[in-house]
């Protein structure tokens, strides 16, 4: 009887113990996305600090557009007006940032002028860059490559989609619930919402939102050549799954210097 007994009290030890580290278990699964959020956004303000010092020293070398802005007291929103059209609406927000372009009944307002000469440029010419999205609160570097350690850190330049600017469709891919979360708010991003792509060595490329797609992991057509210069966004969907892509889709509207599109119309 005593054996009997020492034995099942040991069984009730153990199964306690098994459903304790379950539980522990499931609550580092629950933790580690907020764990990871937590630790990259910290980080990513250091990266950012760091790329902004450096940015103060390099703008105004390298990437030169064959247009340039006479006066720093053009607005920006006449800018871009001039190349979407007379159906093109702006709308200027209280922080002078956050701007809404509409593109209503437009056939062709993609920049076709070769306003970069790509003959001789390579990512290092681009990356790392600062990508700037006013309408979601997003700030956040981008690096060349899609692995998993770059993705880590942030959003990556999948390498063999097309340059910033350049015709077809760069393509940037990132999380959406782990290591900061950058993606996370793209799909309350809405047609005519702007990009901001910030080069280390003073130039912006502007793009307006034109799209949104839900696909397949699988189709990858969507990343194939167009005649436009566009810039996607794709992440997983929905949140806390990799069932499906999310795909945020962008039309260039511009390059600028720097220094143009952080004043505004001041």
């Amino acid at each position: 009887m005593g054996r009997r007994k020492i034995s099942k009290s040991k069984k009730i030890r153990i199964i306690k113990a098994v459903i304790f580290v379950i539980a522990a278990i499931g609550i580092l699964f629950l933790l580690y996305p907020s764990y990871t959020n937590i630790v990259t956004a910290l980080k990513q303000q250091n990266i950012l600090s760091e790329w902004e010092t450096q940015k103060e020293t390099l703008s105004g070398d390298g990437i030169e557009p064959t247009e340039v802005v006479d006066s720093s007291e053009t607005a920006l929103e006449d800018i871009i007006e001039e190349y979407n059209g007379k159906n093109s609406e702006i709308i200027e927000e209280s922080d002078n940032q956050d701007m809404e372009v509409y593109k209503d009944n437009q056939t062709d307002n993609n920049v076709d002028k070769e306003i970069v000469n790509y003959d001789d440029l390579t990512a290092e010419d681009f990356f790392p860059l600062k990508i700037r999205i006013p309408k979601i609160d997003l700030e956040w570097i981008v690096n060349e490559g899609e692995d998993r350690q770059t993705l880590k850190e942030g959003p990556g330049h999948i390498i063999d989609t097309p340059l910033p600017g350049d015709i077809g469709r760069c393509t940037f891919s990132g999380h959406r619930t782990t290591y900061g979360a950058p993606f996370n708010k793209v799909d309350e991003l809405e047609n005519g919402d702007l990009i901001y792509l910030e080069t280390i060595k003073g130039k912006t490329f502007i793009y307006a939102v034109t799209e949104m797609e839900i696909v397949d992991p699988k189709d990858v057509y969507i990343l194939e050549g167009t005649s436009k210069r566009e810039l996607l966004l794709t992440s997983c969907h929905p949140e806390y799954s990799a069932a499906e892509r999310i795909i945020l889709v962008s039309e260039l509207i511009n390059i600028y210097p720097l220094e143009l599109a952080s004043t505004g119309n001041k």
